[in-house]
């Protein structure tokens, strides 16, 4: 009788757990279905800082502005590196025929690079803080 109680116990566990993680793989699929901005890139090719970002102060911002800079310096040489190198994965040639990401993972790079650069610029001119030149000349 005994046997049958721990049984059940664990089966029940196990369905609980299950549940659990179902529920919890659900709502963020909901939350990027409902269209709520969350930190990071956006749907819409947009960028949203994080509450812990948007509250850096002007030299962190700046700092932050010169390192995207650089990035999109880098960024269209490593996607025409790609673009030329033979694709590896049927994944890969299939991406560059139809114009997917997968087919120059740099391209999806720059875009969203772009995008950061765009929301820090706007975190930088709400606050007050200096232009881009100025960001570059304190480095």
């Amino acid at each position: 009788m005994t046997s049958v109680f721990t049984a059940m116990g664990r089966s029940t566990g196990v369905g609980l757990i299950s549940s659990l993680a179902l529920a919890l793989a659900g709502c963020s699929t909901i939350h990027g279905l409902s269209g709520a901005p969350h930190a990071g890139y956006q749907e819409d090719g947009t960028y949203t800082l994080s509450p812990q970002a948007q509250s850096l102060g002007c030299r962190d911002l700046q700092e932050r502005n010169i390192g995207l800079q650089e990035k999109l310096q880098a960024l269209p040489q490593q996607a025409v590196e790609q673009m030329q190198k033979l694709p590896d994965t049927v994944v890969a040639a299939w991406g560059r025929m139809v114009g997917s990401p997968a087919g120059a993972p740099a391209l999806e790079e720059l875009k969203k690079a772009r995008a950061e650069q765009a929301a820090v610029n706007e975190s930088l001119a709400k606050n007050g803080c200096g232009s881009v030149a100025t960001a570059a000349i304190n480095r």
